[in-house]
């Protein structure tokens, strides 16, 4: 696996995908939406299959000792990888974003663990109908993409709605998680919950692209 996951990094990864990590800053801009910055890691994602793509990787791949299942295994665990670490490059400007505006985000849900919890949701349906349909002819991923998109920015309309509506319908519980105080008995099995779910979606995601490919005729 460790040599499939360097091809992967040598093959599929451009500087483009490098810049892309910059957009961890995007969490202190003040009245921001905070899960739009997350979606440029999306976006960044489509590159690298975009990148796969140009340099004929599949068909390099395919002509390796390694099987279809393998070819799937070592994308799936570049892709999870990057998605970590740029997920990671936003703590520290979140807890910043915090010290700057300590008054909140009036764009929608507050720094906070929940938030990490929660955004873990788009980002699963997100590379769960990207990979998964990709695979389906492992050939050009734009459409793909378009789908997932409108996988995850309907998901983030779901999270974000109680959060603007909260004045308006009387949603209480929503001041737990758009807040930039520390609950933990609240906001701590958000984040535990959202990073299981991260988790179960991608083996799901492995398990049907893998299958997926394993059909498609090369």
């Amino acid at each position: 696996m460790r040599n499939f996951l360097e091809k992967e990094i040598k093959l599929c990864l451009s500087p483009v995908n490098y810049l892309f990590l910059l957009f961890a800053v995007m969490v202190i801009i003040p009245s921001y939406p905070f899960y739009v910055s997350f979606f440029y890691f999306c976006l960044s994602v489509f590159f690298i299959f975009n990148n796969s793509e140009l340099n004929k990787d599949i068909a390099y791949s395919m002509i390796l000792p390694i099987t279809k299942k393998e070819i799937v295994k070592s994308r799936c665990v570049l892709v999870c990888s990057y998605e970590v670490v740029c997920i990671l490059l936003t703590i520290p400007f979140a807890i910043l974003s915090r010290k700057l505006v300590p008054s909140g985000n009036p764009a929608g849900i507050d720094m906070n663990p929940a938030f990490y919890g929660l955004v873990m949701l788009p980002l699963t349906i997100f590379n769960m109908i990207f990979i998964t349909q990709y695979y389906k002819k492992a050939e050009k991923p734009g459409l793909p993409f378009l789908f997932a998109s409108i996988g995850f920015w309907l998901c983030y309309g779901i999270l974000e709605f109680p959060v603007w509506t909260k004045n308006d319908l009387n949603l209480d519980f929503v001041k737990y998680f758009d807040t930039t105080d520390f609950i933990p008995n609240i906001q701590l099995p958000v984040l535990f919950g959202g990073i299981a779910i991260y988790i179960l979606g991608w083996i799901l995601t492995y398990k049907i692209s893998s299958s997926r490919f394993e059909k498609v005729d090369l």
